[in-house]
């Protein structure tokens, strides 16, 4: 099959799609670089976010300053000044392959909780790789936050991360069901109890 056919099907959540890709021994490698890519993709997003607040709030400072207190306004250009630092380009480039690690060990992590929830809880035969298939190119759907880098708009911007972020539950949840028969609430379970597990280690790093 063809990526861009792949891609398609997943996102308007064909019921076969994902029965068919664990079957393909190409799909493992396949699924890791969809991960990947998307993985990057999002963060380079969020660095642009946070670098479009910085803006916002240093342009818009002196429209505030007359309705702040001397002591607010310091902290409020200290934040602004943290966050022009923290997202700065340098920043964002020497900081990716880091990035890119940590995220990896917590999409491990997550993966491993629907394995344990799928065996141990619903008594199924989950195989870890596949879980892994299905979680790689369930994150397509992160590609579709590349835009974002040439918007200007915030609002877009951020009703765009929105979208993206839950329609890649949808998928996630959409894969899991068809492979292994599993009812609305056991998805959800999984799919919010994994997301939950990723964040916890993403706080601890």
């Amino acid at each position: 099959m063809r990526n861009n056919n792949i891609f398609y099907r997943i996102l308007k959540l064909d019921k076969s799609i994902y029965n068919e890709l664990i079957t393909d021994s190409s799909s493992v490698q396949r699924a890791v670089a969809i991960w990947a890519v998307s993985y990057l993709t999002s963060v380079l997003v969020i660095f642009t976010l946070f670098r479009d607040f910085a803006n916002f709030l240093k342009n818009n400072l002196s429209f505030l300053a007359p309705q702040l207190p001397e002591n607010s306004l310091l902290e409020l250009r200290n934040v602004i000044s943290a966050l022009e630092v923290t997202f700065s380009s340098e920043t964002t480039f020497t900081g990716l392959l880091t990035t890119l690690g940590t995220g990896l060990v917590s999409s491990l992590i997550g993966i491993s909780f629907i394995f344990v929830l799928i065996k141990y809880l619903f008594r199924k035969d989950p195989n870890f790789i596949h879980i892994v298939v299905i979680f790689g190119f369930s994150s397509v759907v992160g590609l579709l936050n590349i835009p974002i880098l040439f918007i200007n708009s915030f609002g877009l911007k951020l009703t765009i991360v929105f979208f993206t972020g839950i329609y890649s539950l949808v998928c996630l949840g959409s894969g899991l069901k068809q492979v292994y028969y599993l009812r609305n609430f056991e998805i959800i379970l999984l799919v919010l109890g994994s997301s939950i597990a990723s964040s916890f280690l993403l706080e601890g790093f």
